[in-house]
C-alpha cells in the first residue's frame, strides 16, 4: 500500500476504523460462506440448503431436483416449482440455471421458439457451460436441425469430458438422415472418440453396416495395435446375421489383407492384427490357456477339471471334401485319454462334420489327420480346439504344428 495510505488509514477515528474492519471481516465472510455453499450444492444441495437457504444457487439447485422428480414421475414442472424459479433468478440475476429451467419448462408447453430463445441467453452468459451447449444441442437434433446440433455436441465434447454420451442416440438416430453422412464426418474428425461410440451404437445393427463403413471413410486398423470396437461389433453383428460373405469382406478390408486370402487363415498362430472370427481366438482361464510358440506352433495347458474352448476360427469353406492335419507333441497324460478335441461345424445350427480327438495321433511320428465332407447346405463352418473334462481329471501339456487344411481329398 502506499505511504500516502498508511497515513490517511492511521488517521482515521476509532470508530470509523472499526466498521472498516467488520465490513471487511463480512465481505470475507461472505465470499468463503458462497463458495462453500457453491461446492455443497454440487454435492449435496440439502445441507447447503440448511446452511445458505436463502442464496440463489441453492434454490435452483433443489427446484432444478424437483424438476427431475416430476419428468421421471411423467408429469411437467408445478406452477410453485416455477415460482420458486423465478424468485431464485431474481435474487441472482447473473446466474444462467434459471434460463435452462425455463427453458425445459417450456419446451415441456410445446413453447419450442420460447425454449430456444432461453436456452440460447442461457449459453450467452456462458458460453462454457455445458448444460448450455447440451439443452441446446438436444434442442436442435430433436427439431431436425443437425448442423447447428452438431455444432454445439463439438464444443460440449471439448467442454465435458464424457459428456457428449447422452448425445449419442440422438445422433444414431440423425445418422440415417438423408445427407447426414458429411455433416457426421466433419464432426467426427474432431471427435474421435464420440465417432467410435457413435459408430459402435450403429454397428449392433447389420443392416446398417454400409452406413457404418461410409461414415468411418478411411479409418481402418491395418497395422494398427488395437482393432476399434465399433469394427469387431459390426463383424459380429454380420455373421450373426448370417451375412457370411459380408463379413469377410469387411474382415479383409480392416485386417488390410488381399481378396485371395482363403480356407484356414494363420495356420502358424502367429500374432497378427486380422481380428476374429475368421483369425484366431485364443482362450484361457480356470480351465487352461492356449498360446502361440515358436516355430509357427499353438501351445496348449489343460488342467482337466472344467470344459474350455482353446482355439477358434470361422471359415468359409465350399462344399466338398477335406482333411485337417497337423503333429501333435503331448505330455502328461497317458497315450489314451485326452480331453482335447477338434471339432468342425455348421454355421448356422450346429451340424457336426468333424470330430477329430488329439489322443488318436499316431504315437510314434505324432501325425494326426481328419477327413470331413462340407455339404452345400453348409455355407460357413466354426472350428474349434475345445477341452472336454473328465471324471478323472489329468492335466495335459500340448504342442500342435504343422496345421494344414487340404481341399480335393479323394
Amino acid at each position: 500500500m502506499p505511504e500516502g495510505e498508511r497515513v490517511t488509514t492511521a488517521k482515521l477515528p476509532v470508530t470509523r476504523l472499526l466498521t472498516v474492519v467488520l465490513l471487511a471481516l463480512a465481505v470475507s465472510f461472505q465470499i468463503v460462506m458462497s463458495a462453500v455453499t457453491s461446492n455443497f450444492v454440487v454435492t449435496d444441495p440439502k445441507l447447503a440448503a440448511r446452511a445458505w437457504p436463502s442464496h440463489p444457487r441453492v434454490a435452483l439447485a433443489l427446484t432444478m431436483g424437483d424438476i427431475g422428480t416430476s419428468a421421471a414421475a411423467g408429469r411437467g414442472a408445478s406452477p410453485a416449482i416455477v415460482a420458486r424459479a423465478t424468485a431464485a433468478a431474481r435474487r441472482g440475476p447473473l446466474l444462467i440455471e434459471p434460463f435452462l429451467i425455463g427453458g425445459a419448462v417450456a419446451l415441456s408447453h410445446g413453447q419450442s421458439q420460447a425454449s430456444e430463445g432461453l436456452f440460447r441467453e442461457a449459453r450467452r452468459r456462458d458460453p462454457r457451460s455445458a448444460a448450455a451447449r447440451y439443452f441446446l444441442a438436444q434442442y436442435y437434433l430433436a427439431s431436425g436441425r443437425a448442423v447447428e446440433g452438431l455444432a454445439e455436441a463439438s464444443v460440449l465434447t471439448r467442454l465435458v469430458s464424457g459428456g457428449s454420451t447422452a448425445l449419442i442416440p440422438g445422433l444414431v438416430k440423425y445418422a440415417s438422415e438423408p445427407g447426414a453422412a458429411p455433416n457426421l464426418r466433419k464432426m467426427f474428425a474432431a471427435n474421435p472418440d464420440l465417432r467410435d461410440q457413435v459408430l459402435a451404437e450403429l454397428a449392433r445393427d447389420a443392416s446398417k453396416a454400409s452406413l457404418v463403413i461410409r461414415l468411418a471413410g478411411n479409418d481402418f486398423s491395418e497395422n494398427k495395435a488395437e482393432v476399434p470396437a465399433w469394427q469387431t461389433q459390426l463383424l459380429s453383428s454380420l455373421v450373426e446375421r448370417g451375412d457370411y460373405a459380408e463379413a469377410r469382406a469387411l474382415w479383409l478390408k480392416i485386417s488390410g489383407l488381399g481378396v485371395g486370402v482363403s480356407g484356414l487363415f494363420n495356420p502358424q498362430f502367429a500374432r497378427i492384427s486380422a481380428p476374429a472370427p475368421f483369425n484366431w481366438t485364443l482362450g484361457s482361464g480356470n480351465f487352461g490357456v492356449a498360446e502361440p510358440a515358436a516355430s509357427g506352433k499353438l501351445q496348449v495347458l489343460y488342467y482337466g477339471r472344467d470344459d474350455g474352448q482353446f482355439a477358434s476360427q470361422l471359415l468359409l469353406l465350399s462344399s466338398g471334401k477335406y482333411a485337417l492335419k497337423m503333429h501333435i507333441k503331448r505330455q502328461g497324460a497317458n497315450e489314451e485319454a485326452s480331453g482335447l478335441t477338434w471339432t468342425l461345424s455348421c454355421q448356422p445350427g450346429a451340424k457336426r462334420l468333424l470330430s477329430l480327438a488329439l489322443a488318436k495321433a499316431d504315437g510314434r511320428t505324432g501325425a494326426l489327420v481328419g477327413l470331413f465332407t462340407v455339404p452345400a447346405d453348409c455355407p460357413s463352418q466354426l472350428l474349434v480346439l475345445d477341452g472336454i473334462s473328465r471324471e478323472f481329471a489329468e492335466s495335459e501339456q500340448v504342442m500342435i504344428s504343422n496345421l494344414q487344411l487340404v481341399g480335393g481329398v479323394r
